[in-house]
């Protein structure tokens, strides 16, 4: 479904509208300001009156960035987000925008006795302001009168101008994989639409849970899981922090053992990462750190973390001279992968998860390998049967390495890191910022195909298929241009795989068939050289 956006005056009713629209359609609602409380942490009143106007207009501004190029979303903006151009034209790209018209005596109506609007202080401030905005909305697509309706009734409106079919979200049956290791047993649980039956999953229910998230998923998912939640007497403790891999630090991590200290957290209340992979690494980090050991709850909200972040029990946190050189192994006692989370998924952030899912093919599974070439539209168009598959698939595949050697310490679990050692190289080298994750695994994997061509029985013609799959998913396979190969390779050196100057290698022997490759960090260094 196209995003629809919702603009209009305060008090013309967009978040009720769009949670109403959002609803019926199957779609999610996002409101601008609930992301930009999250991210501040205070109220859009306080913001007003501590830091001015012009602040958080550029608040806004970086929402819009933020959200750029999201599906599948009702979005409700703040009323005076079209002042500026800018703005506009980035709502206009962003899907359908829906005006709702409102009268001054309406607004009055309905905000009357609400203190918590700034603009409203002074007297005849709503005809002011109605008559300053006169015209900024007339980009909108289409609008409709708010004036005595309620919202389900312009909710109907809008759905019936764009042909809009009610599409409610059914659970399915869930497909459930055990993961029995020596720090615990849990189970995975992989279905569309599982969300909202959260309590149901959780065998002893804590009366009391810290939700660490970012502004956007918070945004999105929050108040939905706190509803949920609440609904089982459980309060609820949520932690916002920033989005983004270099926000994965111990500097982050101090400031949530700040908070959950200061709430007085114990070990038998419940730690829950909302979010994708840096979201869940974080809380795994400290819920295996904080007093020794907390109860522990992923709910991924990415295709990366879905299939590869979110499970296993690889916690940490990265540092100035590598990735994930702080952490820890500590299982979850559930994860909960609800394929519907993904449809709110840019195609950039859709598509880094895609990396990790070919990386799970490639080293084990040749049948799935096979079937992301025969499926690559269904999956590209997120149907909901071909990623309940490849998830549950990928699940099932990170389990039995993990089952066999939870801790690293045979080497089989190192299978998983193909694609990772010239990756987490890019990642470092570009200080966590413009490449993500998947894209620097997807160029780590068509480099290391190359050099594994060196070391084992690869086929050309396999490498062949390989960079075209990862192209066909429109993921990058060449080192950026502005990063050189001298800047990233000093990062090698701090690679958790080498030990006493040797690399553990993961090299595919053919597609779906991997090994590890113990060999000299200088030679695999040569080997770069010459590709």
């Amino acid at each position: 479904m196209q995003n629809i956006i919702l603009i209009g005056f305060m008090g013309s009713g967009k978040d009720c509208v769009g949670r109403v629209i959002a609803r019926r359609s199957g779609s999610t609602f996002l409101s601008t300001d609930r992301m930009i409380e999250l991210a501040e942490k205070r109220s859009i009143s306080d913001i007003f009156k501590n830091s001015g106007e012009v602040y958080f207009r550029r608040l806004e501004q970086k929402v819009l960035k933020s959200i750029s190029g999201m599906q599948n979303i009702v979005l409700a903006t703040g009323g005076g987000i079209v002042k500026d151009e800018q703005n506009r034209k980035r709502l206009s790209k962003l899907g359908k925008v829906v005006h709702l018209e409102v009268t001054a005596d309406t607004v009055k109506k309905r905000l009357a006795g609400d203190d918590t609007r700034p603009l409203l202080k002074q007297p005849g401030a709503v005809e002011n302001l109605l008559h300053e905005r006169a015209g900024i909305y007339d980009f909108a697509d289409l609008g409709t009168g708010t004036d005595g309706k309620t919202p389900d009734q312009i909710a109907e409106i809008i759905s019936k101008q764009l042909n809009l079919c009610d599409k409610q979200s059914r659970p399915k049956d869930a497909e459930i994989i055990p993961v029995n290791t020596s720090s615990g047993a849990y189970n995975v649980h992989v279905a569309s639409g599982i969300l909202d039956s959260l309590p149901l999953f959780i065998d002893k229910l804590p009366k009391r849970c810290a939700i660490i998230t970012n502004p956007l998923v918070g945004g999105l998912l929050l108040d939905r899981v706190i509803d949920i939640l609440s609904s089982q007497n459980i309060e609820v403790l949520p932690i916002i922090i920033p989005d983004g891999e270099r926000y994965k630090s111990l500097k982050t991590v101090s400031k949530i053992y700040d908070i959950l200290l200061e709430n007085r957290f114990d070990r038998g209340d419940m730690l829950i990462g909302l979010g994708g992979g840096v979201i869940t690494d974080i809380t795994g980090f400290v819920a295996a750190t904080l007093k020794r050991g907390c109860r522990l709850l992923n709910i991924p909200t990415t295709l990366l973390s879905q299939v590869d972040a979110g499970v296993g029990g690889k916690t940490g946190v990265n540092h100035s001279a590598g990735k994930n050189l702080i952490g820890s192994f500590y299982q979850p006692e559930l994860v909960l992968a609800d394929i519907e989370l993904l449809k709110t998924l840019s195609e950039r952030e859709f598509r880094n998860g895609l990396a990790e899912v070919i990386k799970t093919a490639l080293i084990r599974d040749k049948d799935l390998f096979a079937y992301l070439e025969s499926e690559k539209l269904s999956v590209l168009n997120r149907e909901a049967k071909a990623l309940q598959k490849i998830v549950t698939r990928c699940q099932e595949i990170k389990r039995d390495i993990v089952q066999a050697d939870e801790k690293e310490l045979s080497g089989i679990r190192s299978l998983l890191n193909f694609g990772h050692t010239v990756g987490h190289m890019i990642e470092a080298g570009s200080h966590y910022r413009g490449v993500k994750h998947g894209e620097a695994v997807a160029i780590g994997m068509a480099l290391e195909a190359q050099i594994g061509r060196q070391l084992s029985d690869l086929e050309e013609q396999e490498i062949g298929r390989i960079i075209t799959l990862i192209q066909d998913f429109q993921l990058p396979i060449s080192v950026p241009e502005k990063l050189k190969l001298k800047t990233i390779r000093q990062h090698l050196l701090q690679d958790k795989k080498i030990s006493n100057g040797v690399l553990k290698l993961p090299v595919l022997m053919g597609i779906g068939n991997s090994k590890i490759e113990e060999l000299p960090w200088d030679r695999f260094v040569s080997y770069m050289d010459q590709i």
